[in-house]
């Protein structure tokens, strides 16, 4: 019985050696190729690639991938490097690897998606963005009923703005993000909580319920006094809830006009509410015939300022107020960019955008009775540029800025370049 079932295979192993060495050979190459078409399709089963890069549910092109993705892993990032020559400080020069980022993504069905930054600043770790930061820009799952309706929760990007979401440097024109929306819109934001998004033929919309404000001792910066106040999703205090949301109304010419939101309880390290904060933005941002126009405003309020002042001031306020790091009552202030890419009407695939941006915005439009404002609270920003995109990905910047401040504050003139990517 052995023997009848082992005669079929010695016949078959004598025919194959039997054949002319040129046809073995051709049979073993055609199994090579069918084995890199195999470990070729396991690993796109794992990890498709992109060929197409599109913004979806409020986030950059890049940072989309892993919600576009059908399945599997999804990586991407992006970074930046700086150099700027300030005539007017010592010293002049500074070259900076500004950011490193790296996105990972997992799709665990066509519905439910992970989606994450995490980013590396001043190229190493030591301690705080100044000298180097390790950070999750933002963590959540996210699912995704239909295009109208998705469900999200995590550690999410607060929706105010344009850059705070968009905030991949080939996105945009000047070498670094818009002065106000790094000091009245203190991007890159970000905090804990869940909410929901989604779009229509005629608007696009998400709200989220996260984490509140919370002011600890120490100083702040004046320039930029919400930073302060951020908790960043790291073991942040919540006995105060904050709401934030924004709509985008989707009007013919690639036309958005819309309005977002950030109202927010302030409270202390034990949880005792000091007072509110209430943070209003208009925009309008239109990309038609080779035109990218953007205008961003910011008006914020804030109740019972001088608390948060006492709370967040190196110096005992009411022993000397004239020296305390005043919080304000009122910020305010705008921004409106105008570029145009001027390769438009030729025939290669690249893009030169010449750019113009004026800023006009006020950190301490008003403080509580009995403060002084700190010098220099009123700003106005002149920047002019250009941005090459030898690809979609990447950008070479060049600009020169001018910073004019209140209060006989001398102003500074700023030249900057910047080698960006995103993938």
């Amino acid at each position: 019985m052995v023997k009848r079932a082992l005669l079929p295979t010695l016949l078959l192993t004598g025919a194959i050696f039997a054949q002319p060495s040129e046809d073995v050979k051709q049979l073993r190459e055609e199994i090579e190729v069918l084995k890199e078409e195999l470990r070729k399709l396991k690993l796109e089963m794992s990890m498709p690639q992109m060929n197409a890069y599109r913004s979806y549910g409020g986030l950059g092109p890049s940072a989309s991938k892993a919600l576009i993705n059908p399945k599997g892993v999804s990586v991407g990032g992006y970074g930046e490097l700086h150099l700027t020559y300030n005539p007017d400080r010592k010293p002049k020069s500074e070259i900076d690897l500004r950011r490193a980022i790296l996105y990972f993504g997992y799709s665990f069905s066509d519905k439910l998606k992970f989606n994450s930054e995490i980013e590396i600043e001043h190229a190493f770790v030591e301690g705080g963005e100044e000298s180097g930061e390790l950070a999750v820009e933002f963590a959540f799952l996210d699912y995704n009923f239909s295009k109208s309706f998705g469900v999200r929760g995590g550690m999410v990007l607060i929706p105010v703005g344009i850059v705070n979401e968009f905030h991949e440097p080939p996105t945009f024109y000047s070498v670094d993000r818009p002065y106000l929306e790094r000091n009245l819109i203190p991007t890159t934001w970000r905090e804990n909580g869940v909410g929901v998004y989604g779009e229509t033929k005629l608007l696009s919309y998400r709200a989220y319920v996260v984490n509140g404000m919370k002011a600890e001792k120490g100083e702040f910066k004046s320039s930029a006094p919400l930073k302060r106040l951020r908790q960043n999703g790291a073991r942040a205090s919540f006995d105060e809830l904050a709401f934030t949301g924004r709509l985008d109304f989707k009007l013919p010419k690639n036309l958005k006009v819309g309005f977002s939101a950030f109202i927010s309880g302030v409270q202390d390290e034990n949880g005792n509410r000091l007072g509110s904060i209430s943070l209003f933005s208009p925009h309008l941002w239109w990309q038609y015939a080779g035109f990218d126009v953007r205008f961003v405003g910011a008006y914020t309020t804030v109740s019972d300022a001088d608390k948060i002042t006492d709370e967040l001031s190196p110096v005992a306020c009411g022993i000397a107020p004239t020296r305390c790091n005043v919080f304000p009552e009122r910020m305010q202030g705008f921004y409106l960019q105008v570029a145009y890419n001027v390769l438009r009407f030729t025939d290669l695939e690249q893009e030169l955008y010449l750019f113009g941006m004026y800023e006009d915005y006020d950190t301490h439009a008003s403080v509580p009775s009995g403060y002084s404002k700190p010098a220099g609270h009123r700003v106005r920003i002149y920047n002019l540029g250009v941005s090459y995109k030898p690809h979609p990905l990447v950008a070479l910047k060049a600009d020169y800025v001018r910073e004019d401040r209140s209060d006989g504050v001398e102003g500074q003139n700023i030249y900057r370049g910047a080698i960006s990517w995103m993938f």
